[in-house]
């Protein structure tokens, strides 16, 4: 039977992958994202944000960051997994792809874009599928398709609608949301991966209850499962970002310690998604109810600051034993 061994959450991204000296940079490229109104945003950002703003304070969270995955790498050595189910969000959708709210993808191999030796583009972000560039930096990773068929089938018959993905588009290959693991958690380890992709886009963003719910359903399925498998959740992703809401995070965090499912499913849906990347916080929901009732041990929380008008990260890595 499989085991269900533990499970990490750790934020991925350009402010962990990308040299603190380049924050300003990413902050540059704020004030000419759509996704929110930049000149709004520094009209009602906090009193004292420029403290946070300083190349040393920079420097400190960066290093404190870079700390706290070589935590996460020892434990999932110490783990030794078999496969690790990866629960995350695709960044980019071409317009012409499906988008489930939920899916797993099968597939006995898949590339995987690496962002680690790249220096990230902040406009990138801006641009139209047809005008981006290729991914010329890739990995093959290893998927484990006899888990994913159990769990495709296992969750339909749980009342979860799963989407099967056999493969991914020509040309189309899966993110840092998934690749940042290879590179900054697994300590160069090619152990197997299924990636559940939960969605985190409005308005096929399931709610936070929902995603509880789903948590739980993985976890029975995983301990029905006949494979022997020892089998590790990764939450990748979140906290707030690209608007650093420093109250949210400590809301999310406080319910994760705590294990306060209640607290988890009732996060606010406004909150949640009050920056782009800020409902990947679902992704901890649910592997937090797959843990449940073991709580998650908080390594740190980290708001990672680049701009006057409050945009940036709030950093967060954990496990739960």
């Amino acid at each position: 039977m499989a085991q269900l061994i533990g499970a990490i959450g750790s934020s991925h991204g350009p402010t962990i992958q990308s040299p603190v000296e380049s924050w300003a940079r990413l902050a540059d490229g704020d004030t000419r994202d759509p996704r929110f109104n930049y000149q709004r945003l520094l009209a009602a950002a906090k009193p004292g944000v420029e403290k946070e703003l300083t190349i040393e304070v920079q420097r400190t969270r960066h290093t404190a960051a870079r700390a706290a995955l070589e935590t996460l790498t020892r434990y999932f050595q110490d783990a030794k997994p078999d496969v690790v189910l990866t629960i995350s969000n695709a960044h980019r959708i071409r317009s012409a792809e499906p988008h489930p709210v939920f899916g797993i993808l099968r597939a006995e191999a898949f590339p995987l874009q690496r962002q680690s030796s790249k220096r990230y583009d902040p406009d990138a972000r801006f641009l139209p599928d047809e005008k981006r560039a290729a991914a010329d930096d890739t990995i093959a990773a290893s998927g484990c398709a006899a888990l994913a068929n159990y769990l495709i089938e296992a969750l339909i018959e749980d009342s979860f609608d799963i989407a099967s993905i056999d493969r991914l588009p020509d040309g189309a290959v899966l993110d840092d949301a998934f690749s940042f693991a290879y590179d900054w958690l697994f300590g160069g380890e090619l152990v197997p991966m299924v990636p559940f992709l939960l969605s985190r886009d409005l308005p096929n963003q399931a709610r936070p209850a929902r995603c509880y719910e789903l948590g739980r359903a993985l976890r029975r399925q995983i301990e029905r499962c006949p494979l022997d498998l020892r089998v590790l959740l990764l939450a990748s992703g979140g906290l707030s970002h690209q608007i650093v809401d420093e109250e949210f995070d400590h809301m999310v965090v406080n319910a994760l310690v705590a294990g306060d499912a209640e607290a988890m499913r009732a996060l606010p849906r406004q909150r949640l998604n009050g920056g782009p990347g800020t409902p990947e916080v679902l992704n901890w929901v649910t592997v937090a109810a797959a843990m449940a009732p073991r709580r998650m041990t908080l390594v740190d929380y980290l708001p990672c600051y680049r701009s006057p008008a409050g945009t940036g990260h709030g950093l967060a890595f954990g496990y739960w034993t």
